[in-house]
């Protein structure tokens, strides 16, 4: 883990202090932030690996809108919201903004720091593929993923995905035309605790939204009714 580097983004010093104690003998490199502008400033100057944010810093919902500022030079870099609002509204508004986990207070810092390494791991090895020479271009049907880049095209066509979207997209690319429960494809992707129906609905949804050409009528990624999903990548 040496030389990796998240950032903490919360206006109580308390919880940024519990944090860097839950992750001070990983080799981790933590830095500490309570305000958009200063977390702006401080990425002009360090590149980081991960990024913790509070939902709730000067106003009330300025973790969404840094989330956002953050995926505008971060597109894969993980971030994880800790934040007091627990409704499910706000857990589907945190995601949608671009955030890869959500972890409500009051929590333990024991699995916050598990879920933090798990992350951190998978990140090491995404990158050290894309610097692997014998990673290959894997095409199925209308869609190309390059693995040295991380990079999906469908007919030729660029899609920005997350770095959970990339994960579930690649699940399926690598597994096509085959049914998957929702505990098959939460085991295969997040592997992380216990199962989450919202979680994987709405990642659905967000793939969904941008390999169809009508979300509505999906083509490709289609839902086998009692059982799960599959994805036919001819979208037939």
């Amino acid at each position: 883990m040496n030389n990796q580097k998240i950032l903490v983004v919360d206006d109580d010093i308390a919880i940024r202090r519990l944090i860097w104690k839950s992750l001070q003998s990983t080799g981790v490199l933590i830095y500490q932030s309570d305000s958009i502008e200063k977390t702006l400033d401080i990425m002009t100057r360090v590149t980081f690996d991960l990024f913790l944010l509070d939902i709730s810093l000067e106003y009330e919902n300025d973790g969404y809108h840094l989330a956002q500022l953050i995926r505008a030079d971060y597109p894969l870099t993980p971030i994880i919201f800790i934040s007091g609002k627990k409704s499910e509204t706000d857990i589907i508004n945190g995601l949608e903004t671009g955030a890869d986990y959500y972890i409500t207070k009051p929590f333990s810092p024991n699995l916050l720091r598990a879920q933090i390494l798990s992350t951190l791991e998978r990140m090491k090895t995404i990158q050290s593929q894309k610097t692997n020479p014998n990673s290959r271009v894997l095409k199925v049907g209308d869609f190309t993923f390059d693995k040295n880049l991380y990079q999906l095209k469908k007919r030729g066509q660029d899609i920005a995905l997350s770095s959970k979207e990339i994960q579930l997209m690649l699940f399926f690319l690598e597994n096509p035309n085959q049914v998957f429960s929702k505990e098959q494809i939460y085991a295969n992707v997040w592997n992380d605790g216990e199962m989450d129906n919202n979680l994987i609905m709405v990642y659905i949804s967000y793939l969904r939204n941008k390999i169809e050409d009508d979300s509505k009528k999906p083509r490709y990624l289609k839902t086998v009714w009692g059982i799960g999903y599959t994805f036919s990548p001819d979208g037939e």
